[in-house]
């Protein structure tokens, strides 16, 4: 009778110890899922970050050039102009 209520008690203990393993298991997956979704997730948002700091970066550097050369264009058609003010003006002194 010992054996059979042993036996029992040991059939009893091994289910309940697989149910805990395998609710820990499942537990531990799921951790291991978050976790990798979060990585996923926080990769994704790094890359769209990285992508729009690209794109305003070309941005940037194109405004930029565009600065530069409608400057330059300022500066000559400026300097064209001065000289076309200098020659209007300058028969008008001579007479």
């Amino acid at each position: 009778m010992e054996t059979k209520q042993l036996l029992k008690t040991l059939k009893i203990v091994v289910i309940l110890a697989l149910i805990l393993g395998v609710i820990g298991a499942v537990f531990y997956l799921i951790y291991g899922f978050t976790l990798l979704w979060q990585a996923m997730a926080a990769g994704i948002v790094t890359g769209f970050l990285l992508i729009l700091l690209f794109i305003l970066l070309g941005l940037t550097i194109y405004l930029w050039l565009k600065l530069v050369l409608l400057r330059r264009e300022l500066e000559k058609c400026q300097k064209e102009l001065r000289i076309r003010n200098q020659e209007d003006s300058g028969p008008d002194y001579e007479n």
